[in-house]
């Protein structure tokens, strides 16, 4: 008989996005299309898809197409299923994987009444900065392995004596739901999906503000790109914060009262989290959403022992632009932390890292494709002049360009094609005209749009490497490349976060962008290197990649 050894989640990790309607998204996955018009462009494509029937079991279907809003307009939330799956052990010793399914547990002499789930949320935000923990709020609950009705995770903020509670129990937020779906004896051999196997969901909430009884109107700061405040004279539309419903929470607490910019630099980092008021003295508005992060635990006893799984799971705002990938993501971010070290380019491992590269140019020309190059560049070299403004010593050697003259005609060498298909005078701000309001930002299609293609990318990595080493933002270093005493100028292969010219913006890519410290953006480190790699290997090799594609794209530095 097999014997159990481990039970988890798949997936182990996924992500709800917030969504107002009664019915859940659809899925569909990323293709490449292959017609003459939009060659080489991502598209999505409707997904096998699970839906919930009226018994709280599951039918798997295949959408005719993917409709992000219902029919009142709502957006659909983006709810995610979780399996259980366990380790088996054979007599022999070998192990396989497994789905949990109504067969394996009967086999174990189980039933779903054997299972427990147990789902924590919380939201930490307002705690983290007001530095209270009665301002968190949570939702637990746990359900029994037979129970199919869906759970309302309703939040609020545990509190000791003498503590202010910021969302009292009377009052909760709701943060979703929770569903243990009834697994069916049948297979549906059409579609290839097991109903039996253990299931469960989770719905994200609506998407909502809330705030506390004072938080009825407030105007919106008119404030240039980087500044933080704009003169007391100037006020922009007035809003109703928070809808009356909605004002809910407790006016008394740590959080109503919290001033962000102080002047004592105490403000947790990062501060893209903040939600409070940008105007008069950046005194809090005491307001929260119900995006939240948490843990899904399922155990199961059979046999005198208990078997514990765990998935992480998150609610984030929906993704408006789900044709377009980032060339960050959070699989990129694990990727990074992997212990193995980044294998050496060669002749064996070339063509693996070479289709990685490739994706990532494609990915880096659908980001760019999203943004306002011409307002990020503003907002970034305005907060240049901020840093520079307040920083006390040597600022390091201004390349490339931190100032007007950054990915201007000034901006040597690290700028050719722009100021040929925009030119622009040394300024902060660009200079728009009818014809052309948005000059940096009409001629990305024109820079990144050629690079799509591998063989164009290939030959271009081969005859401009120099070039493309030089306009890539290295990232911060690891450990052991960082000295124990900083340098006095920036390295060129990496950044140290205590070398002053290494936080400021400049056009190296990706331009103007910021992660989450505010800080210049760069690739992950196992991308960048990765990709010197890749450059190395071809300045080593003969090129066997079509040559005659020199005459294709003649130069596609900015």
């Amino acid at each position: 008989m097999d014997s159990m050894l481990e039970l988890f989640f798949l997936p182990p990790m996924a992500i709800g996005r917030l969504g107002s309607s009664d019915a859940p998204l659809a899925s569909f996955s990323w293709a490449e299309a292959n017609t003459r018009h939009d060659a080489n462009e991502t598209i999505i494509t409707p997904a096998l898809s699970l839906r919930v029937e009226p018994d709280d079991s599951v039918a798997p279907y295949l959408p005719d197409e993917i409709d992000f809003k219902d029919e009142l307009g709502r957006i659909r939330p983006v709810a995610p299923f979780f399996e259980l799956w366990a380790k088996m052990q054979s007599r022999e010793g070998g192990t396989v994987d497994v789905p949990v399914t109504l067969d394996l547990l009967k086999h174990l002499g189980a039933t779903p009444h054997n299972v427990s789930y147990e789902i924590t949320l919380a939201n930490h935000k307002a705690a983290r900065r007001a530095g209270d923990p009665a301002c968190a709020f949570s939702a637990r609950v746990v359900v029994a392995g037979d129970n199919h009705r869906r759970q309302e995770l309703l939040a609020f903020s545990p509190h000791t004596a003498g503590q202010e509670p910021l969302v009292r129990p009377e009052r909760p937020i709701p943060l979703g739901t929770f569903q243990v779906i009834r697994p069916v004896p049948n297979k549906d051999e059409g579609r290839g999906v097991d109903r039996s196997i253990l299931r469960v969901r989770f719905t994200p909430p609506a998407g909502l503000v809330y705030g506390p009884p004072t938080a009825v109107n407030g105007p919106a700061p008119l404030v240039m790109p980087g500044v933080y405040e704009a003169a007391g004279i100037q006020f922009g539309r007035v809003h109703e914060i928070v809808p009356l419903e909605r004002r809910i929470l407790n006016p008394a607490t740590v959080w109503s009262r919290y001033i962000m910019m102080n002047g004592h630099f105490e403000d947790p980092q990062p501060q893209d989290g903040y939600d409070g008021a940008a105007v008069g003295n950046f005194q809090s508005w005491g307001c929260v959403d119900d995006t939240s992060d948490g843990l899904i635990v399922a155990t199961l006893a059979v046999h005198g022992r208990r078997f514990r799984a765990a998935a992480r799971v998150f609610s984030s705002p929906p993704d408006f632009a789900p044709d377009r990938r980032p060339f960050f993501s959070i699989g990129d971010d694990i990727a990074d932390r992997e212990l193995p070290p980044l294998p050496t380019v060669d002749a064996e491992t070339f063509k693996v890292s070479k289709e990685e590269i490739v994706d990532l140019f494609h990915r880096a020309f659908e980001t760019a494709s999203l943004f306002n190059l011409d307002a990020i560049r503003t907002r970034a070299l305005q907060e240049n002049r901020v840093r520079l403004g307040k920083h006390v010593g040597p600022p390091g050697r201004d390349e490339p360009r931190a100032g007007g003259e950054s990915m201007t005609a000034q901006d040597t060498p690290y700028v050719d094609r722009l100021p040929i298909l925009a030119p622009q005078a040394p300024s902060r701000f660009s200079g728009a005209g009818f014809e052309l309001p948005l000059p940096y930002t009409a001629v990305i299609t024109h820079v990144h749009a050629a690079l799509k293609d591998e063989a164009v990318l290939i030959d271009f990595l081969r005859r401009r490497a120099d070039a493309v080493e030089r306009v890539i933002r290295p990232p911060f270093g690891r450990l052991h490349e960082i000295p124990v005493e900083p340098n006095a100028e920036a390295d060129p292969h990496f950044r140290d976060p205590r070398v002053f010219r290494d936080q400021l913006h400049d056009m190296r890519m990706p331009p103007y962008m910021r992660d989450a410290n505010l800080q210049p953006l760069s690739l992950s480190w196992r991308q960048y290197h990765l990709l010197i790699g890749v450059i190395a290997y071809l300045r080593s090799t003969a090129p066997p990649e079509c040559s005659q594609t020199s005459a294709i794209n003649p130069g596609a530095r900015r």
